[in-house]
């Protein structure tokens, strides 16, 4: 068994899957174990009894005997054990019946067989996964605006030493021009990113090599470090594809945003605009990408 670590589910399509391949599927179990022991006394009873309506017009006759019985007292013992998967298990379950089962799941080793791929093909790729240009521009942002409040300022200046002063000069160098005019534009970027219950990302494959995918992520699925988790590590997915992108075709790797209906070239522009800062180390991917290339919607990511 192939103890994966999911950073990424998709629990309700995980569970169905999980659920039709089994025949069913329960997150939790309840075993009940009782323990009885019995004490028994004897003792005995006397009375009379009658005979019934019946026989009365027949017999008129009563009958005594004695009864003879035995009083147990009963001392019980329930111990309940509960078993519950978790939604990790499952998928670590789930994963490797898929993984035995060969008929599920399409494992390509190379990028022919991506050839005979449909839409709605259930397919496991491995590769290095980037957030998309939109996603590193209002990071990179965040990270201006950090270094910015860092900078050490003089109290006054004519107080001011030489080193506060030195500070002062490299803090303006690190810091852009207009700096409202960024918190605007993160600002317009974050609300129109936050109008989608999709998020994309890239995963620039190494299985199959020579081929970039498209991960199309559900934000409800997002915790506050998926995709700080996810960024430029080395993960494997396994997803539904949802769409192909021949050699001779692009797709925006933001389509979800509003910001895919500014032409790459523009888009390319502004963000090289936004960036152009002294002393720091900026880095996003492009804004269009080319086929060949997949679109999966994911079941699970994990490491």
């Amino acid at each position: 068994m192939d103890l994966i670590h999911p950073i990424y589910l998709d629990v309700p399509m995980m569970v169905s899957f999980a659920a039709a391949i089994q025949g069913g599927l329960s997150f939790g179990s309840e075993l009940t174990q009782e323990k009885e022991t019995n004490k028994s006394s004897s003792g005995k009873l006397a009375g009379k009894f009658g005979l019934s309506n019946l026989f009365s017009n027949l017999f008129d006759v009563t009958a005594e005997a004695d009864i003879a019985g035995t009083v147990a007292g009963r001392n019980q013992e329930i111990r309940h054990e509960l078993k519950s998967h978790t939604e990790a298990s499952i998928a670590i379950l789930l994963y490797n019946e898929l993984r035995r089962n060969k008929e599920y799941l399409i494992q390509p080793s190379n990028i022919i067989p991506l050839t005979n791929i449909n839409a709605g093909s259930l397919v496991e790729v491995a590769g290095t996964l980037e957030k998309n240009a939109v996603d590193a521009i209002i990071d990179y942002i965040d990270a201006v605006n950090i270094l910015s409040n860092l900078a050490i300022q003089p109290s006054s200046p004519t107080s001011a030493q030489p080193k506060q002063l030195s500070n002062k000069k490299m803090a303006e160098k690190l810091q852009p021009p207009k700096q409202n005019d960024l918190e605007r534009i993160k600002e317009t970027l974050v609300r129109d990113r936050q109008r989608t219950p999709i998020s994309s990302a890239i995963l620039r494959c190494k299985e199959p090599s020579g081929i970039n995918v498209i991960i199309t992520l559900r934000t409800a699925n997002l915790r506050d470090l998926t995709l700080t988790e996810l960024h430029k590590n080395s993960v494997r997915v396994v997803g539904k594809v949802t769409r192909i992108i021949d050699e001779n075709q692009s797709m925006s790797t933001f389509e979800n945003y509003g910001m895919a209906l500014v032409t790459p070239e523009t888009a390319e522009t502004v963000f090289a605009g936004i960036t152009a800062s002294k002393g720091m180390v900026t880095e996003f991917s492009e804004v269009q990408i080319r086929g060949p290339a997949l679109q999966i919607l994911p079941l699970m990511i994990f490491v």
